[in-house]
């Protein structure tokens, strides 16, 4: 690392240190080919099939603005916890695409095989993908809130939400559906993630 660069990153990481998230945005951004990596590091194949390593990362980046107010501190190493956020998030996205689903699949056919599976599992299937296991305090309840907040963010963002979430469709395919460019559904899901996790957050 060249000494500017040094420079660059020891600046951004005392920002950080303040909270200054978009001081984090600029260090995700010059580290984001070395998180690409380590994300295609740590996950499997079987994983790989069903989501990209882009939305991964967009992801982590989108945990770790929202993060930031509550965890900076003088003492915040922005580079570990980056890949404990990266560790994380692999792990919340399989458990989301092969337990919650198979779990909210169980739930329809509990119930005579009643009622559409994409509808019932969507608030569920958005829990186990934004939040962990200790932070869940009542399912029911959890999942009005989800509810709630997705109902909050207009039809347009529930049906994005559902096609990534629910679906699986990756972001350029929802862009060729709703015609719309793969930019603009990328910067839609991160802003309204980050607004369903403070929002279920704001409820705990």
């Amino acid at each position: 690392m060249e000494a500017g660069d040094s420079d660059r990153a020891a600046l951004l990481i005392s920002r950080i240190r303040q909270g200054d998230r978009d001081a984090l945005g600029d260090l995700l951004q010059d580290q984001r080919e070395s998180l690409l990596g380590f994300l295609k590091h740590i996950t499997g194949a079987h994983l790989l099939r069903v989501v990209t390593i882009e939305d991964l990362y967009q992801e982590v980046a989108t945990s770790a603005i929202t993060a930031l107010g509550k965890i900076a501190s003088p003492t915040l190493d922005p580079d570990p916890w980056l890949r404990q956020l990266c560790r994380r998030r692999v792990a919340d996205a399989h458990r989301f695409h092969f337990g919650a689903e198979r779990r909210a699949a169980n739930r329809v056919q509990g119930m005579g095989g009643h009622g559409n599976q994409s509808e019932l599992g969507l608030e569920q299937l958005l829990i186990a993908s934004i939040t962990s296991p200790s932070a869940v305090v009542s399912r029911d309840m959890r999942m009005a809130r989800a509810a709630a907040a997705i109902a909050s963010l207009g039809q347009e963002t529930a049906e994005v939400i559902r096609l990534r979430y629910v679906e699986g469709l990756g972001t350029k395919e929802i862009a060729e559906k709703l015609g719309k460019s793969d930019v603009s559904i990328r910067v839609l899901l991160s802003r309204s993630m980050s607004k369903l996790s403070q929002l279920l957050a704001d409820k705990e």
